[in-house]
């Protein structure tokens, strides 16, 4: 029996188990897709893939439970599977259209069948808590030009800066470099000839100094893990 479980346990970690279950995570998630469409929702062959999808990740999320048993919940990467299945699963989602489309976080189990993906959504993890605080500095930015723009621009220019709110949006806009020289600099420049200097500093300081910051924190986060699962290899390696 313990020589089964061993088997069990051996071939759902391995790389065709997780190919296997990749591949048809993402041909749910197509056949999810195709459903949204007006004349494809009542489809029966796309209900019946779509419930045999559902039947599989049902079948194997338990034999490997039996497989892996206590340890099976001892991985986070396990339990969010069994959540995101059991949601999928729902029979309360069967009858309500919108709730039933909740089904595609089933996507999200490729981070757990897919090393590569499963490494990216750690370094993404890893590096919320340094990106959180390079926010709040952003956020500081925006509030220090935002008063400045109102102060100097929203009497003349109230559609853009007329309060404090838009003085954000327009500022968020300007951050992203989407349109902002033509339709909102440009008439500015023609009553403040000197604003270009608030704008060209907003933009280094938003748009290029805070983005290479966040760059930074990912690559070091990066290297890091890297680091991280090599030594794991070398003291694998010397065991």
């Amino acid at each position: 029996m313990l020589k089964l479980l061993h088997k069990f346990e051996n071939f759902i970690n391995s790389k065709f188990t997780n190919y296997l279950i990749s591949s048809i995570v993402l041909f749910n998630a197509i056949i999810l897709g195709l459903m949204t469409e007006t004349n494809l929702k009542q489809n029966t062959i796309l209900q019946n893939l779509n419930n045999l999808c559902l039947w599989f990740f049902c079948i194997e999320m338990l034999v490997k439970i039996l497989a892996l048993r206590l340890s099976f919940f001892k991985s986070k990467l396990n339990i969010f599977d069994l959540i995101i299945i059991a949601i999928s699963a729902s029979p309360i989602l069967g009858d309500l259209s919108i709730l039933r489309f909740l089904r595609v976080f089933i996507l999200f189990r490729l981070f757990s069948t897919l090393p590569q993906v499963n490494f990216i959504v750690s370094v993404m993890l890893r590096s919320l808590p340094s990106v959180a605080c390079t926010g709040v500095v952003l956020l500081f930015i925006l509030y220090v030009y935002g008063v400045l723009c109102v102060e100097f621009f929203g009497v003349d220019f109230p559609q853009y800066f007329g309060n404090l709110g838009r003085s954000f949006y327009t500022l968020f806009q300007i951050m992203t470099l989407e349109g902002w020289s033509e339709n909102i600099v440009r008439p500015i420049l023609e009553l403040y000839p000197y604003a270009w200097i608030l704008f060209i500093s907003f933009i280094l300081m938003a748009s290029f100094v805070v983005l290479n910051i966040v760059v930074g924190i990912i690559i070091d986060t990066i290297n890091e893990l890297k680091n991280k699962e090599d030594a794991k290899a070398r003291k694998i390696m010397i065991k």
